[in-house]
């Protein structure tokens, strides 16, 4: 028992002295760790990818049509609800190079921007206007009491669009304009269409079912206006004073972007998904800025 116990007491005294230098160790590798750490980056974020110089003029929406790989953008030219015939659409490529300035004019102050069977249908102050691939206006839909048309979305063969100011969607189908939904909407703005359901950005982003239900899917958006379709769960929506917020069902919404204190608003976004592309309109800033998402 002797020798136990002086081996033991040996052990004590040699990790006494060992417990000294540990704790020296310790202190320096503690200090080396504070020194050298990185920030873990964010598991869902948007990286920018190229951004335009200062060309558009009110650059409000940005749409992209698959089958010329080509954007159109609307510029206002001025207040969003001016009559002066002085708006606009451009032409860009996809790498942010502009084809045509001033493609299709004679509009007042175009906002939303959407597509069927190759024209091109732009909401215009009281009015949906038809474009045609030319550049050319078709036609003009004019909506009797409309206070102020925003966006438009090509839905199961009809065009549907908002009056934000009016809280009522309405359709353009068979030459017609009719009232679509007129319940439960506060101040509707962005329009999306997906597995033949319609969502709608606005202080919230929601989505109409098939039977005219409200599922909402995000709260705390404020001035909700583009939505982009990622995945069968998974949204972008803009808000316009300059924030980018990704939305999973089921789960809290996260801010991706924020540039309310540089005065750069964030409008009527798209997103291409097989190009994973976020193409955003930024107003008054006059540009258009493309991010890639990282997720």
């Amino acid at each position: 028992m002797k020798k136990v116990f002086l081996f033991l007491s040996g052990g004590a005294l040699f990790f006494a002295s060992c417990n000294s230098q540990s704790e020296n160790t310790n202190n320096e590798v503690a200090t080396d760790t504070t020194t050298s750490t990185v920030a873990q980056e964010p598991e869902v974020r948007l990286e920018e990818v190229w951004a335009t110089e200062a060309v558009f003029e009110t650059p409000e929406s940005v749409y992209y049509n698959a089958d010329e790989n080509m954007l159109y953008v609307s510029n206002i030219v001025g207040d969003a609800g001016n009559k002066d015939g002085k708006g606009y659409i451009s032409k860009m490529s996809t790498d942010g190079k502009m084809v045509t300035k001033e493609w299709a004019t004679g509009l007042d102050a175009p906002l939303g921007i959407t597509m069927m069977d190759g024209t091109l249908y732009v909401t215009n102050v009281d009015e949906l206007v038809a474009i045609d691939p030319d550049g050319k206006i078709k036609k003009r839909y004019p909506v009797k009491g409309a206070k102020f048309l925003n966006d438009p979305v090509a839905a199961d063969n009809k065009i549907l669009f908002t009056d934000m100011r009016d809280n009522k969607i309405y359709a353009l189908e068979n030459e017609n304009i009719t009232v679509w939904k007129e319940k439960d909407l506060n101040s509707p703005n962005g329009l999306a269409y997906h597995n033949g359901n319609v969502m709608v950005a606005s202080n919230t982003l929601d989505v109409v079912t098939q039977d005219g239900a409200n599922e909402e899917l995000a709260t705390g958006i404020d001035a909700g206006d583009g939505i982009g379709i990622v995945d069968d769960n998974s949204y972008l929506v803009s808000n316009w004073h300059g924030e980018i917020y990704y939305v999973e069902k089921g789960k809290d919404k996260v801010k991706l972007l924020d540039t309310k204190d540089q005065k750069i608003n964030t409008a009527d976004i798209t997103y291409i998904a097989d190009q994973n592309l976020l193409l955003v309109p930024t107003f008054s800033n006059n540009r258009v800025v493309a991010y890639r998402l990282v997720r």
